[in-house]
């Protein structure tokens, strides 16, 4: 699973396909730290280009609608980063983003 929306880096590049990096559960905070990163294509991506741009998402165990943070699926991070950056008046750049 990954995201797709198209957005337009200041270098001209265009990032279309935005995949998880890594995400990590943090135990003390009781936090997920997700990063995602944005690529030309799955195929860019695939291939072990690096990401044209990096996002950093930090979800608590409710956002991600579960009871153990440390149980958290990609699935469940994905749906939490689009629920955030489509929420009502986003502005953020992700915003229309839908799941690829």
């Amino acid at each position: 699973m990954a995201l797709s929306k198209s957005v337009t880096m200041s270098t001209g590049a265009v990032a279309a396909y935005w995949s998880l990096i890594s995400m990590q559960a943090v135990i003390g905070s009781g936090t997920c730290n997700a990063y995602l990163g944005g690529y030309v294509s799955s195929a860019v991506q695939a291939a072990g280009s690096a990401p044209l741009q990096t996002r950093f998402f930090a979800f608590t165990a409710a956002d991600l609608g579960v009871s153990d943070i440390t149980v958290a699926t990609q699935a469940e991070v994905y749906a939490a980063i689009l629920a955030k950056v489509n929420a009502s008046g986003s502005t953020d750049l992700l915003n229309g983003a839908v799941s690829a």
